[in-house]
């Protein structure tokens, strides 16, 4: 019978079961029967964090909307839903009729200016330098207010302020001078707007979504184009109240895609909830999750698997001792003298080539490693060598705390006990 501390302990990884339990009477080899000599582990438990298993949903760790920088006509779109894009790529170009007018309007002016100056340096010419009083002509249409003002900022000057009446030439050579000096800024601000008529991504991500068509009619401020990044993804997923008490802001993730198992993704909590959902009555947790090669997309399925600060004990083993056949693994257990194969499940991954596994096994069942050729389900052993489960280095790796677990001696030949049973 198996002691009650090993049964506890037991208890709290999995079912272990004897795989030979049912066989009633020790098997012992004919002298025509081969015997092959083999090397052993025995079950070892060590402690790890907790991990839980909970369905998770993805989406884009953010999203960002390109609005338009003028009212006007789209006059492009160089992306569609699902593009990849990099930062300053080209999404959308606009026309802008009204500042086109505007540029148009600033520009005439200017000219207007620059040949009233040149007739005003060319009457200071003819009199010698010689100021004198200037005509109602010369000063006509300098003091009436510029349309498109409301929409320019006075960032050089107030060009209204400049272009008060002269009474004389020489004041009027400055003030045109002044006025020239004062919408030629304006005119070149009005033509780096221009330039932001081709909107450009924000960020390196993904276009998400498109608010506008070609030909569409924009308003200032409108959106134009949702681009949302794509690299990290969030998680989101929710823990019950107890398990979430467990669980930090850095906690380890790892997700499985839920309908293809072969895409996974890693990384570490950011937010936990404060409230409970009430919908769900459970703690909201988003994480994230590294993905550079694009393959976690948003509203994915997921599997996710979070680390907590509980503890538990997990048996873990060489991975040598797996045998793959039929896509199902096995180990061979050296059990009265005869190997006998049983099934078993992979947990995760370990440093060192070590794996957690769980089965139908026992705390002392021998396992077989380094199988010789030819040794099959009932084929005759002679343990010839005991190897410790684990290296301790795999253990400082992993952080973990290996526990040591009373284990009874396995039962050799010619033992009489056949009462140990499950």
């Amino acid at each position: 019978m198996i002691r009650p501390i090993i049964a506890a302990a037991l208890a709290v990884s999995f079912t272990f079961v004897n795989p030979c339990s049912q066989e009633s009477k020790v098997q012992k080899p004919k002298s025509s029967d081969p015997v092959y000599d083999v090397t052993v582990v025995y079950p070892k438990f060590i402690s790890i964090p907790k991990k839980y298993h909970v369905p998770g949903t993805l989406e884009a760790s953010e999203k960002n909307f390109v609005t338009a920088n003028a009212a006007g006509e789209v006059e492009q779109v160089y992306v569609s839903v699902g593009d990849k894009v990099l930062k300053d790529d080209p999404l959308v170009s606009i026309a802008s009729t009204q500042l086109m007018e505007k540029i148009d309007i600033k520009r005439a002016r200017i000219k207007e200016y620059q040949a009233r100056l040149s007739a005003a340096q060319a009457g200071l010419d003819e009199t010698g330098g010689e100021d004198r009083p200037v005509s109602l002509e010369e000063t006509q249409f300098l003091d009436d207010e510029p349309v498109d003002e409301a929409v320019v900022e006075k960032k050089f000057g107030d060009a209204d302020n400049a272009t008060k009446t002269p009474k004389t030439l020489k004041a009027l050579v400055e003030v045109l001078e002044s006025a020239i000096d004062v919408l030629q800024k304006e005119s070149n601000v009005l033509d780096r707007s221009l330039l932001q008529l081709s909107h450009l991504s924000p960020v390196e991500g993904t276009v998400t979504e498109l608010l506008a068509s070609e030909r569409n009619r924009v308003g200032e401020r409108d959106k134009l184009v949702e681009v949302s990044q794509t690299n990290p993804m969030s998680v989101i997923f929710y823990l019950p109240e107890e398990t979430a008490s467990h669980a930090d802001k850095n906690s380890s993730v790892k997700v499985l895609v839920t309908d293809a198992p072969d895409v996974s993704g890693e990384g570490t909590v950011y937010f936990i909830s404060p409230n409970i959902t009430t919908e769900v009555g459970k703690i909201e947790v988003r994480a994230h999750l590294a993905n550079e090669t694009g393959l976690l997309k948003g509203g994915q399925k997921v599997d996710v698997y979070v680390s907590t600060r509980q503890m538990g004990r997990v048996v873990v083993m060489p991975r040598t001792v797996l045998l793959d056949e039929n896509n199902k693994k096995y180990v061979f257990v050296a059990f009265r003298g005869q190997a006998k194969q049983t099934e078993v499940t992979l947990g995760e991954e370990m440093d060192g080539g070590n794996v957690q596994i769980h089965g139908d096994l026992r705390v002392d069942d021998p396992i077989i490693i380094d199988r010789p050729t030819g040794l099959a389900h009932n084929s005759f052993v002679n343990i010839k060598e005991q190897k410790p489960a684990l290296e301790e280095k795999a253990l400082v790796d992993e952080g973990v705390k290996a526990e040591p677990v009373p284990v009874e001696p396995p039962l050799v030949e010619g033992d009489e006990d056949e009462s140990d049973t499950q």
